[in-house]
């Protein structure tokens, strides 16, 4: 793309991962702005752009001023190409001034997509914006976005040690470490049972897409990834729940994903495993637990997440925009499980 429509001094060029550690600081100046304490780190940003399916020379876009200071990114990422996220900061000072330019970006890089994306299928492009930047939500509004759902952040502070977990009958919790060195040949085995678990536990998620073995591994199970803190709920050999946490440091615990299978829902499972893993958390003296949630979860999590303790601590609008009509290949209801 010419940086003709950009304001003069600045340039577009593709991102590298020796640029995590400015995009970071722009990210957070704008969490900080809108959240009030950065909520994006280093580690968290190159271990996404490391991944061998996101590469960031093809996906991520930086505008830079003369001296290569990153003053705007937009980072994109797809699933099964009928579904583009984007991920757009502006450092306050140019806002009003670079989006449309990465904007246009964004729709030529989504054509790759439109391309290999299923003949028949509905291809989108979605992003969000924090509830208290109007700016940023009239942005996308103005561009052909629709407003389709709101998200949360939940969190809980533990200001002494959380309930004891109540287990049903004849299930146990191991965690995915302890496993994987039982039965080191069975990595496989044990990895593909969690993750069709997971794709049955979020085939009720709504806007749902059917995730691919490889890509889910390698984000979930690599190398960087805390296994003591990837819980599975057991009954017998079946994966019945499972839960994916990670201590991030100075933004506390996360529970990242929380899915339990169909089959074992209302047998309290879910609200058992979440006391589990509040009680490892304070039991590693992490006292701030967090999780994001569908504010319309079409499977109540919200009101379990009240039931454990948490409360809403941020909100975010979910945009999207269609970029080519046809079969939408998401979860948009139960009645589609």
């Amino acid at each position: 793309m010419s940086d003709a429509s950009l304001p003069e001094g600045l340039r577009m060029r593709p991102a590298t991962l020796a640029d995590v550690e400015q995009v970071v600081r722009l990210a957070n100046s704008n969490e900080i702005e809108y959240l009030g304490e950065p909520d994006t780190s280093a580690d968290f940003l190159r271990h996404n752009w490391s991944l061998s399916t996101h590469k960031p020379e093809e996906n991520v876009r930086v505008i830079v001023t003369k001296e290569d200071e990153i003053i705007a990114s937009v980072d994109t990422r797809h699933k099964r190409h009928v579904k583009i996220d984007m991920e757009l900061d502006v450092h306050s000072a140019y806002r009003g001034q670079v989006e449309l330019p990465l904007m246009r970006w964004v729709e030529e890089r989504a054509q790759d997509h439109i391309a290999l994306a299923p003949a028949d299928a509905q291809v989108l492009l979605g992003t969000w914006a924090h509830q208290k930047d109007t700016q940023r939500q009239q942005l996308w509004t103005s561009v052909g976005f629709e407003l389709t759902r709101y998200f949360w952040n939940m969190k809980r502070e533990l200001t002494q040690a959380p309930e004891q977990p109540q287990w049903a009958p004849g299930i146990c919790l191991r965690t995915f470490k302890e496993l994987q060195e039982e039965a080191p040949q069975g990595d496989e085995r044990l990895a593909r049972a969690l993750f069709a678990a997971h794709e049955e536990a979020f085939s009720d998620h709504w806007g749902n897409i059917p995730g691919i073995y490889e890509e889910w591994h390698e984000h979930h199970l690599g190398k960087e990834a805390d296994l003591s803190l990837f819980f599975l709920v057991m009954d017998g050999d079946q994966v019945a729940a499972y839960a994916r946490c990670a201590d991030e440091g100075q933004q506390g615990g996360w529970v990242h994903t929380l899915g339990v299978r169909r089959a074992w829902r209302r047998k309290g499972l879910a609200l058992a495993l979440l006391h589990h893993t509040f009680g490892e958390f304070y039991r590693r003296g992490t006292r701030t637990i967090r999780l994001g949630v569908d504010a319309q979860s079409l499977t109540g999590a919200t009101r379990l997440y009240e039931r454990a303790g948490m409360h809403v601590e941020r909100r975010f609008a979910n945009f999207e925009k269609v970029l080519r009509p046809g079969r939408d290949m998401r979860t948009l209801s139960l009645n589609q499980a």
